[in-house]
């Protein structure tokens, strides 16, 4: 798509770090798809900088659901929006591409409780056509009598904590609305409660999730099999330093006689690298759709568990430490 005049009115933009987490994509894939696919054309501003208005993050994240299920980017890249809308809608596909599953092209409805998952799910409960949001509760502690006369295929909850004591509470409120399954998310919590979750069939992934992720999860418990066994994680953060930053803090001397930044500079770099290699990857069917989407998620959280070895690495050398934006 060839770049379009700067917006000159006042609807919102975004740069390309914002762009790509609204839709649900690392940054690293969104430039891979520019550059090699032309996706969409952003704005540039008088300084350079790339801006994607909303439309563009729509087509984005379109297009990300549909490479999630399956379809090559390379044959979706240049498809008009009405197009793309259909095939995520189940109306029509590519010649030769893989049909969805039965749960995937039937309406589900879903119950959702917590006010932050609530407010992502509605935000962009338009992309999802067979995702029907039945039931919403913001109070956890009322959800139970709030949800006494809905009935839902799934479960969708946010907790804070996750404790022992949690997991009878996801039971019962699933077995409220008449849920087999739930997909539970949380911010901290123990291994003994997302061991026994799971052990009785739900999912359990880290906050914040949003409804693209409770559509992946909830396939995953259907027991399609190109995503059952792919454990959930959620999309890892934009990285916090660019490559240049890297290579010069690699070089510099440390004050101890040991190479760890080095080191890790090293292991950050491969970590990225594979990071896009993942996204880049073709994807054959929905089976290996899932497995690069997967990956790519351990490559970018292992990225993030170094980018903040580097930072209290640097922290203890006395190592200025510039927080580039990627």
């Amino acid at each position: 798509m060839k770049n379009e005049q700067p917006n000159q009115g006042t609807e919102p933009t975004y740069r390309s770090g914002t762009a790509a987490r609204l839709a649900g994509i690392p940054v690293d894939t969104l430039r891979m798809w520019e550059r090699r696919y032309q996706v969409v054309g952003p704005q540039v501003s008088a300084h350079g900088h790339r801006r994607y208005a909303a439309e563009d993050v729509d087509r984005l994240a379109l297009i990300k659901a549909l490479v999630d299920l399956g379809h090559p980017i390379g044959t979706i890249a240049h498809l008009p929006a009405a197009k793309l809308h259909e095939m995520r809608a189940g109306l029509a596909t590519l010649p030769g591409a893989t049909q969805p599953h039965a749960w995937e092209s039937s309406i589900v409805r879903v119950a959702i409780v917590g006010e932050a998952l609530a407010t992502r799910a509605a935000a962009i409960a338009s992309r999802f056509p067979r995702l029907q949001i039945v039931g919403t509760c913001t109070d956890r502690e009322h959800a139970a009598g709030a949800l006494r006369d809905v009935s839902a295929d799934l479960l969708a909850i946010e907790l804070p904590a996750l404790r022992e004591d949690a997991v009878e509470f996801v039971d019962a409120l699933a077995a409220t609305v008449g849920a087999r399954r739930a997909v539970v998310s949380y911010r901290f919590g123990t291994e003994a409660a997302v061991r026994e979750l799971r052990r009785r069939g739900h999912a359990v992934a880290r906050a914040p999730i949003d409804l693209a992720e409770i559509a992946s999860l909830g396939a995953a418990l259907s027991g399609a099999p190109e995503v059952a066994a792919v454990p959930p994680f959620t999309a890892p953060s934009a990285p916090r330093f660019d490559e240049r930053t890297l290579a010069q803090l690699a070089q510099v001397s440390t004050t101890v006689r040991c190479e760890c930044p080095r080191h890790v500079v090293d292991l950050l770099l491969s970590l990225r690298a594979f990071e896009r290699y993942s996204a880049e990857c073709e994807n054959r069917s929905p089976a290996d759709a899932a497995l690069h989407s997967y990956l790519g998620r351990v490559a970018g959280s292992a990225r993030a568990l170094f980018e903040e070895a580097l930072v209290r690495v640097a922290t203890a050398e006395g190592i200025p430490l510039p927080f580039a934006d990627a």
